[in-house]
């Protein structure tokens, strides 16, 4: 029997800013790497950590998304893969803002069996 998976994130690649929000408003950015992105989530790369359950916004050019560390893994070749749960408000769609490298899988669906 096949069934189906819609995928909710899509491949990118699109440098970016990533800024931790401290509570008193400060914020300290580092530069990323947009590696996906779906309607409320991001996967960044970048070479510096941002701890789980840090505000950030995401900003790239004049777009920012805004969201919270969900976690932080390091990869020993590649850096930090930093994921992020978008906040209410703040979900994405490619009407509004598109990567410059996207492959987009909102509208695909994978079969496979059982």
């Amino acid at each position: 029997m096949a069934k189906q998976l819609l995928l909710d994130r899509n491949f990118c690649s699109e440098l970016v800013s990533v800024a931790r929000v401290a509570g008193d408003g400060r914020t300290e950015s580092v530069i990323g790497n947009l590696e996906e992105i779906g309607e409320r989530s991001a996967l960044v790369l970048t070479d510096s950590p941002i701890a789980a359950e840090n505000r950030v916004d995401i900003t790239c050019g004049s777009n920012v998304l805004k969201g919270v560390v969900k976690s932080c893994t390091r990869d020993r070749a590649l850096g930090y893969f930093i994921e992020i749960e978008l906040t209410r408000g703040s979900d994405w769609s490619p009407q509004w803002f598109s990567p410059q490298h996207l492959i987009c899988f909102s509208e695909l669906r994978l079969r496979f069996s059982a």
